[in-house]
């Protein structure tokens, strides 16, 4: 009985030990692979301001990050754009679950300017100043970043906003690669586990059978 109690324990340890949940981008044409227009909202999005689309890297020979295109906050050409501008994209969410935002980010690069970049999760803001490096207009490499963010309704809004700039329309953030994920279903389980548990619940089916036996020979 021991033996059998402790068998059983091990084959329902197996069901709990798990890998992580699978994750899914929640976010529509994230990798703006989905427009080439230069003046169009791209796919999934909503223009704060005026619209901008899409840029090729091929088009500056900016360093490639992901993909053929990324989008521009300032847009190219004219307008000019103004503080606030950006662009936005409202997500399904769980209330209390965890999700992460990942994305890659640069600058228009022209000397000299710098640019605050604001980042919106529903109601969390974070700023990123983004600084001209010398190296050429269009050339400054993406950064790639992640912000941790508790859902608080159904539903949460990411936005991206030019919020300050020592020379607007000069240094405008670029973006691309936009992630954002969260835990999807149950955890699934990795296949030694999954042989864990074969092998545990095998070992109580053959010390249950061996049970039955001895008492029925008694």
């Amino acid at each position: 009985m021991k033996h059998l109690h402790l068998l059983a324990a091990v084959a329902a340890g197996a069901l709990v030990m798990s890998a992580p949940a699978s994750a899914a981008n929640l976010l529509i044409n994230g990798d703006f692979e989905a427009s080439t227009s230069q003046t169009t909202t791209p796919p999934g999005w909503t223009n704060i301001g005026h619209a901008d689309g899409v840029i090729a890297y091929s088009a500056f020979n900016t360093p490639a990050y992901d993909g053929e295109y990324y989008y521009d906050i300032g847009g190219f050409g004219s307008p000019l754009p103004a503080l606030g501008d950006g662009i936005q994209q409202t997500v399904a969410t769980v209330a209390g679950e965890a999700y992460t935002l990942t994305f890659g980010y640069s600058g228009e690069n022209t000397f000299g300017a710098t640019t605050i970049l604001d980042v919106m999760i529903g109601s969390v803001l974070t700023q990123f100043t983004i600084v001209a490096d010398g190296s050429g207009v269009f050339q400054k490499p993406f950064t790639t970043t992640s912000i941790n963010y508790v859902a608080t309704g159904a539903s949460t809004t990411i936005s991206f906003t030019i919020n300050s700039s020592t020379n607007l329309g000069n240094n405008d953030p670029l973006l691309d690669k936009i992630i954002f994920d969260g835990a999807v279903g149950g955890a699934v389980p990795e296949p030694a586990t999954w042989a864990m548990m074969i092998l545990g619940f095998g070992l109580v089916g053959t010390a249950m059978r061996r049970r039955k036996t001895a008492v029925s020979f008694a």
